[in-house]
């Protein structure tokens, strides 16, 4: 049976990387002039080199109690600002990247602890999540995740840093690219890695923060099987 849930789906509007808009621009990305460089509808605020590596904050829009007072709310390290649905004006639409990114497949929060930073979130930032669960990786130990769906990418997810982490962090982005190996030849395949199997029959790849001056681990992803679009 499907569960019909009361809230609307969330949306992400915005996050602010300390990242120089230039290191964006020789993968490929389209910014402008302010450092914005929107995929998905979600605006990536890139705040330069001499601001805190990695990201800052995101906003989301979302059907939660508190949204009403656009509150900032900061969960061990990590700060969300809450707009209630309809707020944020019309989603933004994605420019032609010349290194072919279409969308965003997912955005992953890898806190300290997944349940503390749950509770922490649920119904203050987000509506509760579709699916919570202990995954088992390969090494055996349990993973636990939380999946969320949004107005503008397949899935949020929220996966514990497995002990790797003194603070939350919004540690990994999954771009869709339209073409995988035309986007590689693009960007450079000394600054990622070969294709491999990210499931789903999909291919992925990973661009490597230090050769492009990343700050977070980015995949660039094929679209699901069966569809031209994220």
């Amino acid at each position: 049976m499907e569960i019909q849930h009361r809230w609307d789906t969330p949306r992400t509007v915005s996050v602010t990387v300390g990242d120089s808009p230039d290191a964006w621009r020789n993968v490929g990305f389209s910014v402008d002039d302010d450092g914005s460089c929107v995929i998905g509808g979600v605006d990536f605020r890139l705040v330069g080199d001499d601001a805190e590596r990695g990201v800052q904050d995101v906003t989301f829009e979302a059907d939660t109690l508190v949204a009403q007072d656009e509150p900032t709310i900061n969960i061990r390290g990590l700060t969300y600002h809450v707009m209630a649905p309809g707020t944020a004006g019309d989603m933004l639409k994605t420019p032609d990247h010349s290194n072919l990114c279409t969308g965003i497949q997912k955005l992953e929060i890898c806190p300290v602890e997944t349940w503390f930073t749950l509770t922490q979130m649920v119904h203050r930032i987000l509506p509760p999540p579709y699916q919570a669960f202990p995954y088992r990786n390969p090494d055996g130990n349990p993973q636990h995740v939380a999946l969320w769906r949004m107005q503008n990418m397949e899935v949020f997810e929220m996966a514990d840093g497995m002990g790797q982490t003194t603070k939350d962090e919004m540690a990994m982005f999954f771009f869709i690219v339209s073409d995988l190996d035309a986007s590689r030849e693009m960007i450079g395949a000394n600054n990622c890695t070969e294709p491999f199997p990210m499931g789903e029959n999909r291919r992925g790849m990973v661009l490597s923060n230090k050769a492009l001056n990343l700050s977070v681990r980015t995949f660039m992803m094929e679209p699901l099987p069966g569809t031209n679009e994220p």
